[in-house]
């Protein structure tokens, strides 16, 4: 039986909230906007977490097959990935556990209660250890706690294909069998670029719960046209 091969190349310029025309379509992105427009009020910028949006969200079609889930995980994967940052309104050290107390208090947010949950675990613990299924302190029973880690993993993994000290690389994605390979075209050869984007504890989770083998180069961007 042959190997299921897929592949995605993501820009610098990619647009996670790029419209389409199904009504469906329409409300998920009037809802991304409304939790864009929040984030951006704390943050100032968020082309950082808009990358990581559309990072996470090409990893999430490209493991469909892998994980089974559906567009309401991938809905919360894409609010979370918006909101995972805001606690870096209050400083870098604290900003996952900061940023979850935000979105627990904030009503502006068009979150249904276990939404907020989620997108609050999503980003408490996107950085840092990640605590055994039942020993957040956040989710409740019926949420989903193994899906969750699922979408915790995908975010992690995203999290760590975009830097906001760096130029962002074009990357190209190839997942074969259960082996994922992942190239970062980058403008700055140097060492720094290569040790940010190749560190290996943010796949482990997404190795863990799917897996699967995570490989990830680094490579010049003169090179990118022979993808």
């Amino acid at each position: 039986m042959a190997q299921d091969n897929r592949h995605g190349i993501i820009f610098r310029n990619d647009n996670p909230s790029a419209a389409a025309s199904s009504r469906s379509h329409v409300a998920r992105t009037l809802k991304e906007r409304a939790i864009e427009i929040w984030a951006r009020r704390q943050l100032g910028r968020i082309e950082h977490e808009r990358r990581v949006l559309a990072i996470a969200s090409k990893l999430f079609d490209l493991t469909t097959h892998l994980h089974g889930l559906g567009a309401l995980h991938r809905k919360v994967l894409r609010m979370a990935a918006l909101l995972h940052d805001v606690g870096r309104r209050f400083g870098e050290k604290n900003h996952p556990a900061d940023g979850a107390r935000m979105i627990e208090d904030e009503c502006f947010l068009p979150l249904t209660r276990r939404q907020r949950r989620a997108v609050m675990y999503l980003t408490r613990y996107h950085r840092g250890a990640v605590p055994a299924l039942g020993y957040d302190g956040i989710l409740r029973k019926g949420d989903g706690r193994k899906e969750l880690r699922i979408l915790l993993a995908l975010l992690r993994a995203a999290d760590a294909l975009d830097s906001r000290q760096l130029d962002p690389p074009v990357l190209a994605l190839a997942l074969k069998g259960r082996k994922l390979s992942i190239t970062c075209y980058i403008e700055e050869d140097c060492a720094r670029s290569r040790k940010t984007f190749r560190r290996r504890k943010k796949f482990r989770l997404l190795e863990e719960v799917l897996r699967m083998r995570v490989e990830v180069e680094v490579r010049h961007a003169e090179t990118v046209e022979h993808v």
